[in-house]
């Protein structure tokens, strides 16, 4: 049984440098902005994240796997966050009189 490998960043860009190619010369490559690979650590950028995974040969979802899966809906989860007020409840903060 085979142990699924961690893909941590060091381990990402050995493979990059192992393979002949920095991520300055990936992004030119792929006429991309070198800087905005230099921020693929701390920033999710799903197109230049498929640019290295691409290149090294493995899904994106595996190399970053707490990015994956991308959610597009932003939906209030009540029972996480309690229900909200209504706007039209008279709430002490709207009862206030401006002085």
């Amino acid at each position: 049984m085979s142990k699924a490998i961690a893909w941590t960043s060091k381990r990402i860009l050995c493979e990059i440098h192992e393979r002949g190619m920095t991520l300055e010369q990936l992004a030119l490559r792929n006429g991309r902005n070198p800087s905005s690979f230099r921020n693929i650590w701390t920033r999710p950028n799903s197109i230049n994240e498929g640019i290295i995974a691409e290149f090294i040969g493995i899904r994106p979802e595996v190399l970053w796997p707490k990015r994956y899966p991308k959610t597009t809906t932003r939906i209030y989860d009540s029972l996480k966050y309690g229900p909200l007020e209504s706007q039209k409840s008279n709430s002490a903060s709207d009862m206030q009189v401006a002085a």
